[in-house]
């Protein structure tokens, strides 16, 4: 599965559009380490290549990607939480 390529551009191979597919994750900070927003992004990526996978697709294209900064409850206060949301487009290759 992680051979399912991830883009936020177009490919230059013929395609069949299958479905526009959308992933939401997050990390959020623990008690020794902050939020980490690679790992979030590279969660919601992962997400992304197995709904495509899920409907057969080799590819996710013209993927866009936002953030955003939340709280949440925590043991000693409120933690940071960052929320990636993505979708792109699911397609088989030909």
């Amino acid at each position: 599965m992680n051979n399912i390529l991830i883009t936020t551009g177009d490919i230059q191979e013929e395609y069949e559009v299958i479905d526009t597919i959308f992933a939401v994750d997050s990390c959020k900070e623990s008690f020794f380490n902050g939020a980490d927003p690679n790992k979030a992004f590279n969660k919601v990526k992962e997400t992304l290549r197995s709904k495509a996978n899920e409907l057969g697709g080799q590819a996710v294209i013209n993927c866009q990607f936002e953030y955003r900064n939340a709280t949440a409850p925590g043991f000693v206060g409120s933690k940071q939480v960052i929320e990636i949301f993505a979708y792109g487009t699911a397609v088989r290759l030909h």
